[in-house]
């Protein structure tokens, strides 16, 4: 029966042992991911901050957000992302309108010209991730997206 025991601990050690490589290894994997995905929206976007960048991806995925709800989707103070807008609008990038049941909601879209830069954006980012997933087999690529949907469901429970 100690035998046994020890047996059980030496492998719960060893599960161990391997969740936390595993940790590791994915917490590298994400910072690796991370930086390249900065360093390329940088590199691609000269004239925007990878935030104001990330802001009009953002609203390209919707008609109109409010200033509050962006501030919570990028995570950053209401004052800062007045701040953001307020440079985005002056550029022509961005309009600002007031809803009419609360003329104090303050609602932001893209302009045609952000609207422009935004499908600009898109083409690249999806030329640039076909080109990466262009050399990995269709196997692959499925297991790819279907791990990242499991991380992605993991982090949001």
């Amino acid at each position: 029966m100690g035998e046994e025991l020890e047996v059980k601990d030496d492998f719960e050690a060893s599960d161990r042992t391997h969740l936390r490589n595993a940790i590791a290894g994915l917490d590298e994997l994400i910072l690796s991911l991370g930086q390249r995905i900065l360093t390329y929206f940088a590199s691609r976007s000269a004239d925007f901050t990878i935030k104001e960048m990330f802001l009009i991806d953002v609203l390209g995925s919707r008609e109109s957000a409010t200033m509050s709800e962006l501030a919570q989707i990028l995570s950053v103070p209401l004052t800062t992302m007045t701040s953001m807008v307020t440079r985005l609008v002056k550029r022509g990038y961005l309009d600002r309108s007031r809803t009419e049941e609360d003329r104090r909601i303050v609602l932001v879209s893209l302009s045609r010209q952000g609207r422009d830069i935004f499908q600009q954006h898109r083409y690249e980012y999806i030329r640039t991730v076909s080109e990466v997933l262009g050399d990995v087999t269709e196997e692959e690529q499925r297991t790819i997206l279907a791990f990242i949907g499991q991380v992605l469901t993991a982090m949001s429970s």
